[in-house]
């Protein structure tokens, strides 16, 4: 009886991986798959299932692992036949690490505690040759390629994308725009607090390209968060969603039950009586409960958490990349420009 080997599952995601890069789908242009990043990876009925399909984080950080691995040997394996008819391809490197160079990198390293100059010398003159065969080795690639000797038909997987409903978010902004902000955030989270000033500057800077949409994340170790995010559903009733909401945050320091009741005398509430009924029966706890489950579906951890990408109105779906936490505005605005592009 032969003994199973079992490989770990690592391992064996990345042998799919390289059978999706290599491995067109049957009935398909072998080149079409070839060259594609989202290629065919099964048919169900006629109906085709593509590697996005069922791609997860996991995977696709497998699959760059591997794209990466992947264009080294290429490299080194292309440059290794060219050298055989193009001497000048050769990989390795007929310049020397002087003595000076070597000094210079051992000062700025700081490396006097972990040993004299003469004992790391031979070590760091090692390391320093390997990096500068790297560095000369990709020259060469880059050349050769630029001259048509080596054509390279691996591609790197897409960008992992999320897809993340919209459901019962408040929007603002142009309903129309095709691309959309969609944030998970919590109103007694300092670090969501923060980012609201980077919020406004996009709005400002994007006008009506861009529709935004926010959706609660109350975190558990946040006393009264949950509550706050009921109130705010509660001034949304009310038509004053958005100044109550700023309200919050502006104050996430004295988010308390009564606070909750005298801020929205201070945002105009009209109906006094009918926002705290609103509140002591916990009126919107199924729309919350919803958020947050529709949060942790799509990897929402911390918070504040941002779904930038393509806004598909009729499907109120956002298909697009997270970020996490309250990055600058340069973080927010390269992916921005890169849907709207």
């Amino acid at each position: 009886m032969k003994k199973k080997i079992l490989l770990p599952i690592s391992s064996i995601l990345c042998f799919l991986s390289l059978l999706i890069i290599a491995n067109p789908a049957t009935g398909k242009s072998k080149k079409n798959n070839l060259f594609s990043q989202n290629p065919i990876i099964a048919d169900v009925d006629s109906d085709p299932i593509r590697i996005e399909d069922v791609e997860d984080k996991k995977i696709n950080e497998l699959r760059t692992q591997l794209y990466k691995a992947l264009v080294h040997k290429i490299q080194i394996k292309s440059l290794e036949k060219l050298a055989k008819k193009y001497p000048k391809y050769s990989i390795e490197p007929k310049m020397g690490i002087p003595d000076q160079q070597i000094k210079r990198f051992y000062n700025s390293r700081g490396l006097k505690s972990r040993g004299t100059f003469e004992d790391l010398k031979p070590r760091i003159k090692s390391f320093l040759m390997l990096q500068a065969s790297a560095i000369h080795a990709e020259r060469l690639y880059k050349r050769a390629v630029s001259k048509g000797l080596i054509v390279s038909y691996l591609h790197p997987p897409n960008s992992f994308l999320i897809q993340a409903p919209v459901e019962t978010a408040f929007l603002r902004g142009n309903p129309n725009a095709k691309i959309m902000v969609l944030e998970y955030s919590d109103y007694q989270c300092p670090f969501c607090s923060r980012v609201q000033s980077t919020i406004k500057t996009i709005r400002k800077k994007y006008g009506n390209k861009i529709i935004f949409a926010y959706r609660h994340s109350p975190l558990d170790f946040h006393q009264e968060a949950d509550e706050a995010s009921i109130a705010a559903e509660c001034a949304r009733d009310q038509g004053k969603f958005e100044p109550y909401h700023d309200m919050l945050f502006d104050n996430y320091r004295s988010i308390n039950f009564p606070n909750l009741k005298r801020f929205s005398k201070k945002v105009g509430i009209k109906d006094l009586k009918a926002f705290n009924q609103c509140l002591d029966q916990e009126k919107y706890r199924n729309r919350l409960e919803n958020d947050q489950k529709a949060a942790a579906a799509v990897g929402i951890k911390g918070t504040p958490g941002f779904i930038i990408g393509s806004y598909d109105k009729k499907k109120g779906i956002v298909k697009g990349e997270m970020i996490s936490g309250a990055q600058p505005l340069s973080a927010f605005v390269d992916i921005i420009d890169k849907y709207l592009k």
